[in-house]
Order: structure tokens, then C-alpha cells, then sequence
């Protein structure tokens, strides 16, 4: 007598049930470990404790307001300009995300000391970056630095 076909084919898929169990249990005890090591991450990502700073301390401006940070950025444009011999145009306010104060400059003098002026900016501290800057020559020599200057404060 000749076993029905539903008959082989349950038997034959109990039968790669069995032989694949083993390793369905394995792949199983896995997912349960990343699944706790993805919710203790979270969890550590979650807490404020976890925050680190951005900038490491002191190379922030230390102002108690954002147009204290802004004044002490214009200082320090206004010092360097004038030690290099550049010609200082324009300074205003410039929008930046929170905790960052933003200054928009506009300068002009021989190419030499504008780039020195730049570079100073960018490499003494406190922590300044040009975000946006365009160098464009100016009638009768020399050059003009137009930039946003972007510093942290707190």
C-alpha cells in the first residue's frame, strides 16, 4: 500500500523542521542578545550623562549673552585687521545656531595680509572657523575677504 502524499509531505517537512532546529535556536539566542545590547545603547544614549561637550574647555567665548560674544568677536577682528594693516569694511550680525555666535566680515588690504588676517582668525583662540568666505580682487590691488565667522559661546 502506497502512503498518501499529504502523509510524505508532512513527514518530509517535520523531518527539515528537526534538522534545521538547531541552528533556528542558535540564530534565536542571538537575536535576544543584540536586541538587549540595542535597548542598553539606547538607554545610554538617552541619559544626559552621556552628553559630551563639542568643544574642549576654553575654547569656547565665555560672554553672557550672544551680542557679548558677538562684541568680543568684533574686538579681536578689529585687533588683528589693525596689526596686520587691513582695512576692516563691514562687521554684523550673522544668523548660527544655538550656542554659536556668527559674524559676518567684510575686509579688505594687500592679499598677504588679508590671508595672514584669515589664518589668525582661524588658528589663534578662542575657537573661530569661516564658515562661508569669498576672496575677490579689488580695483587698484589687493584683495577683499567677505566671510561669516562662526565661533562657539557660553
Amino acid at each position: 500500500m502506497k502512503p498518501p502524499p499529504l502523509a510524505i509531505g508532512t513527514g518530509a517537512g517535520l523531518l527539515v523542521a528537526l534538522l534545521l532546529a538547531p541552528a533556528t535556536g542558535d540564530v534565536l539566542g542571538k537575536l535576544a542578545t543584540v536586541r538587549a545590547e540595542h535597548a542598553r545603547l539606547a538607554a545610554l544614549a538617552a541619559s544626559p550623562a552621556a552628553t559630551q561637550p563639542v568643544l574642549a574647555p576654553g575654547l569656547e567665548i565665555h560672554a553672557p549673552d550672544i551680542a557679548a560674544a558677538r562684541g568680543a568677536m568684533m574686538n579681536r577682528v578689529q585687533t588683528l585687521a589693525k596689526a596686520g594693516g587691513v582695512l576692516v569694511e563691514e562687521t554684523s550680525a550673522a544668523t548660527a545656531a544655538p550656542g554659536l555666535a556668527a559674524l559676518r566680515i567684510r575686509v579688505s588690504g594687500a592679499e598677504k595680509a588679508v590671508v595672514a588676517l584669515a589664518d589668525a582668525l582661524e588658528r589663534a583662540g578662542p575657537l573661530t572657523r569661516l564658515r562661508r568666505w569669498r576672496l575677490d580682487p579689488v580695483p587698484g590691488g589687493g584683495v577683499r575677504l567677505t566671510a561669516d565667522m562662526v565661533a562657539a559661546w557660553r
